[in-house]
């Protein structure tokens, strides 16, 4: 019966969504709910904003960045009357898009490039960053995005969605408390240890909860594949020492594998409530809503895929529409966003209603969505200014005045900078590339051996391990005296033991182990017919060309040449497959630089200027071409961008460091370089109103305000240096004006 009643409301409301979009656009039916919402408060609606302030504006929340000059004069001086939906849609189909929403769904899901903390888990973390750009840059629907990410199994080099997971690696517990907040908009951690104090969810809820996915095991080694299994005369000292092998063969493919068991949580000892036992397994339930449909025909994440991302589910759909609301205006219709309660309303429930259904009725396009948001006049409407206070609902006269982000802020400030802000960082891809492939090559070399092979491999390695184990401690204890006394000299010489010895127990593990998991594979995909092996298996396709054309035919002959004794087998390796995708960067790079010379008028005379500006530019790239977070003391951390501990975790706080970051940085020099973007766009000769006017061109997509004119002429007579290019742009960079999205 329920299922039933909940099945006929949704067609009334689908029915409702139809009847409205009959001769009346998405954006349109958004604007008439808003004005129904303000009239009941006896509020007006913000005025329409300027084009000048839209063209800045749209650039920032879809792109992530200002406009560049050249942009806002193109829309600022197009006379068609569509002109703002054109731009919208162009927007939300460009890469500026993805870098941009990439921030936003890394916050949300805590992805790093490290991603659990450390850097053995960076090829996971690169993995995952792919996933989440190639799903924005294909625009899959949200609910699949969802699916994908919660059923995610495998190796991280197959399936970057695995990354979903291993961001709380060992902690399944603490994995269910992320999934909760960020697709249910409920905070149910406190249950974890007892009854919600402030909410309705129990203990046992809880756990229910987390039987969906407590199998969603996170390990080292890969079911199916080679185990180290225990000779069954061997004592157990030798078996630890034996496992400690088996764990330094593994470690560079930690942190990426993840496999679904039957596996179900159990209460903790100290459970207090009548409802069940200490220590008893507990099985997965829905908290909310229908029932989920659990069948032995299918793993339990599928089922737990199928509940999270029905439609029926009364959380699902509403809390990303209600989040999507507030990355374009500000505010939630329903605050705060990860916090919502059974007597929680939004600010406006019929609008909420509406765009609930709206994102269903798009089949949970994000793109289309967000243009109806866009598009509204609603949303094109000037900012409130005025502080909202907490817990106080907002109307949405129009947006709130926003601080930029942390990376809203860098990227703009690159758009100043370089040519093509927006262009994926083709160094950055690549790096991942080869971070991936590296993970991949030591997988492919240890999960294919048999176990025998597998376990003489481990007994070999105890046996260096014993060897150099030795010689790393007889350094350790030259490190230690030689701090005792504080020997600069010979501790730089025990660190240097230290390290040398550590790599020549990684390298034997490569040259034993790995490359010999390498050939044997290579010959089982090479006997008999002489050719690689299923057409499907493209790694092994790519490592036995790469072998063959370096062994002139010969692919053992090829390995050969590829590796010396001097460096890793792996790195080795792969920098030979990706040598062609090296190889054509670099001779792109060297096309570029020379044609930008010449398009820059680049002379002897100027040359060390240009190597300055190349030098001091190379690293201000795209945020989201950045290690993430970007290490402390950068701008980004600088400016409050999410450690990714936390979900959401990002603050747009100012601080005294902000301030001198601006001040004494490398960004007003780069910015002010003749080489810059924006000095290259400045015109020549031109007197002083042309050249403010074009300096707030480009940063504020309008020329200055006759007040501004009068203070930056006093200013002039007062000191001439102020009222330079570099010297007004330094000025505007200071200022609030700038930071902010109007």
């Amino acid at each position: 019966m329920k299922l039933f009643l909940l099945t006929v409301l949704s067609i009334m409301l689908a029915g409702a969504v139809q009847a409205a979009g009959s001769g009346v656009t998405p954006q349109t039916r958004i604007d008439e709910l808003v004005a129904e919402g303000l009239k009941a408060q006896k509020l007006t609606p913000n005025e329409p904003a300027s084009d000048e302030v839209f063209v800045r504006r749209i650039y920032l929340d879809i792109v992530g960045r200002i406009p560049t000059r050249e942009e806002s004069l193109n829309f600022l001086n197009s006379e068609q009357a569509d002109k703002r939906d054109q731009l919208i849609d162009e927007l939300l189909n460009s890469d500026g898009y993805v870098s941009n929403f990439y921030h936003f769904w890394a916050d949300l899901l805590r992805a790093r490039t490290a991603i659990t903390g450390i850097n053995l888990s960076s090829g996971t973390g690169r993995a995952y960053e792919n996933w989440i750009k190639t799903a924005l840059r294909e625009n899959k629907p949200y609910d699949e995005m969802v699916r994908e990410l919660v059923t995610a199994t495998g190796h991280s080099w197959e399936n970057g969605a695995v990354g979903y997971y291993i961001r709380d690696y060992g902690m399944p517990l603490d994995s269910t408390a992320m999934t909760a907040q960020v697709f249910l908009g409920t905070q149910i951690v406190c249950a974890q240890c007892h009854n919600h104090p402030f909410d309705k969810w129990t203990q046992m809820d809880y756990y229910h909860l987390a039987a969906f996915t407590y199998g969603m095991t996170t390990t080292n080694q890969f079911p199916g594949r080679a185990k180290g299994k225990m000779p069954e005369k061997m004592n157990q000292k030798k078996q630890k020492e034996l496992r400690r092998a088996f764990s330094e063969i593994l470690k560079p493919v930690r942190f990426n594998n993840v496999v679904e068991t039957n596996r179900l949580p159990k209460l903790p000892h100290d459970y207090q409530y009548d409802d069940a036992k200490p220590k008893s397994s507990v099985k997965p339930a829905a908290i909310m809503g229908n029932e989920a449909v659990i069948s032995p025909s299918k793993p339990t994440s599928e089922s737990f895929a199928e509940w999270l991302t029905s439609p029926q589910n009364p959380r699902f759909t509403l809390v990303m529409a209600n989040r999507l609301w507030k990355k374009a205006f500000g505010l939630g219709l329903i605050e705060p966003v990860d916090n919502m309660k059974d007597h929680t309303s939004a600010s406006n429930p019929q609008l909420m209603a509406y765009l609930e259904n709206l994102l269903k009725e798009k089949n949970y396009d994000m793109k289309a969505y967000l243009a109806a948001i866009y598009k509204s006049k609603t949303y094109q409407r000037e900012a409130t200014t005025e502080e909202i206070p907490t817990g106080t609902p907002y109307f949405f006269q129009g947006p709130i005045l926003r601080r930029m982000s942390a990376e809203q802020a860098w990227d703009s400030i690159v758009a100043l900078i370089r040519e093509n802000p927006d262009r994926p960082d083709a160094e950055w891809e690549l790096e991942g590339k080869e971070e991936i492939l590296r993970r991949q090559m030591v997988g492919e070399a240890v999960y294919n051996q048999n176990p025998k092979q597998y376990l003489r491999n481990g007994i070999e390695v105890l046996s260096i391990q014993k060897d150099l184990s030795l010689q790393i401690d007889a350094a350790v204890e030259k490190l230690t005296a030689a701090r005792e006394t504080n020997d600069l000299q010979k501790i730089r010489e025990a660190s240097t033991e230290v390290r040398d010895a550590r790599r020549a127990l990684a390298n034997s593990i490569e040259q034993k182990v790995y490359l010999g998991g390498l050939r044997d594979a290579i010959e089982v995909a090479t006997t008999d017919t002489g050719k690689a092996g299923s057409p499907s298996d493209e790694f092994f396709q790519d490592l036995i060309a790469t072998a063959t054309a370096q062994g002139n035919g010969d692919v053992m002959s090829g390995m050969d040449a590829i590796i010396n004794e001097k460096g890793g087998v792996i790195r080795q390796l792969v920098r030979a497959m990706m040598a062609d995708e090296n190889d054509a960067l670099q001779k792109k790079k060297v096309a570029e630089a020379l044609q930008e010379m010449e398009d820059w008028n680049v002379t002897k005379k100027n040359r060390k200027t240009y190597n300055t500006f190349k030098k001091v530019s190379q690293d201000m790239v795209r945020a989201s071409d950045l290690p993430s977070p970007a290490p402390g003391g950068h701008f980004l951390r600088e400016f409050g961008q999410s450690d990714r501990e936390l979900i959401d975790n990002a603050n747009d706080q100012a601080s005294v460091t902000q301030a001198l970051t601006m001040l004494n940085g490398n960004v007003a020099f780069a910015v002010s370089n003749p080489f810059s973007v924006f000095s290259r766009g400045m015109k020549e000769g031109a007197n002083f109103k042309e050249r403010l006017d074009n300096v707030y061109l480009t940063m504020f997509s309008r020329p200055a305000s006759k007040t501004e004119r009068e203070i930056f002429t006093e200013a002039w007579k007062s000191d001439p240096e102020s009222a330079t290019n570099s010297g007004i742009a330094w000025t505007l960079l200071n200022t609030r004006q700038f930071l902010f999205i109007n």
